[in-house]
């Protein structure tokens, strides 16, 4: 990670100035425009601070190198993804509680203050690194992390993201900080379950399914051809939907496989869904 003190004057002035033009404003704009969400709604800029979170917390870590390397599958991605997701949303709106937040007005949240979301960034830190919490897939932390070194590896990086969470607030306030978390869940995680597009995108999913014709699967249908048969909680269109709208998580090992292979996440975009975006 470089230090202010490593970076030339110039760059330093640089970061300073794109920083100065981060306003609520502005990023309130991008979450409407790019995202179509309501940044005023409350819980849909939870929704969004949790994908941020998860992301930068997560998933963009020696994770992702442990996906690499075979530790952990796509399906296994997308149900722990999720799962984390669903759990730090969920703290969230514990904290809002806690802080006397009870209107489904984001303004709200200028209440609080950096000792406020300290807090919770400590609780977040400690789910997070927890050795003993047992993910979706059935193995604890612990075991997915192999060794004391690699474990420690992960919370060294959980620790510099939450400090940088936090951080970000000491000076432009609470609201802003989350806005700018929730910006980076819209915008770099469009694919991912509880954002403002997931519904419409699992909806075009099951009908691109029932469609051997339809552009998702090539010109001649060639990536349809290549998938196994349908497990039976994918063949219930009904279940599927209903588990992906709402806890992916609880998706059977071999349905969540086979809904990856079979392209959820690069679905081209409708009216409504967002294209994918390279850190998806």
């Amino acid at each position: 990670m470089v230090n202010d003190d490593d970076m030339s004057p110039e760059v330093q002035r640089m970061l300073q100035e794109a920083q100065a033009m981060m306003t609520d404003e502005v990023m309130e704009e991008a979450l409407r425009s790019k995202a179509g969400a309501d940044p005023s709604h409350l819980a849909t800029l939870l929704d969004l601070v949790a994908i941020g979170i998860t992301n930068g917390a997560w998933r963009n870590s020696c994770i992702e190198n442990w996906h690499a390397e075979g530790r952990l599958s796509d399906g296994d991605m997308m149900r722990i993804n999720s799962y984390t997701t669903d759990a730090i949303r969920r703290r969230l709106k514990g904290w809002c509680i806690e802080s006397g937040i009870t209107s489904a007005n984001s303004t709200a949240l200028a209440r609080t203050d950096a000792e406020d979301v300290d807090v919770l960034a400590g609780r977040l830190f400690r789910w997070l690194t927890n050795a003993e919490r047992r993910l979706p897939t059935g193995m604890t932390l612990g075991e997915l992390a192999r060794s004391r070194e690699d474990l420690e590896e992960y919370e060294d990086h959980a620790d510099r993201v939450l400090g940088g969470f936090t951080g970000q607030m000491e000076d432009k306030g609470v609201r802003f900080g989350l806005l700018r978390t929730a910006c980076h869940g819209a915008l770099a995680c469009s694919r991912w379950w509880a954002h403002p597009a997931w519904p419409d995108r699992v909806d075009r999913f099951i009908r691109v399914l029932d469609d051997a014709t339809d552009s998702h699967w090539g010109s001649n249908g060639e990536r349809k051809k290549k998938l196994g048969a349908e497990p039976p909680s994918v063949q219930d269109r009904d279940v599927m939907r209903a588990a992906l709208l709402e806890s992916p998580w609880k998706l059977d090992p071999m349905a969540a496989e086979w809904i990856v292979d079979a392209g959820i996440g690069h679905m081209t975009p409708e009216t409504g869904l967002p294209a994918a975006t390279a850190s998806d």
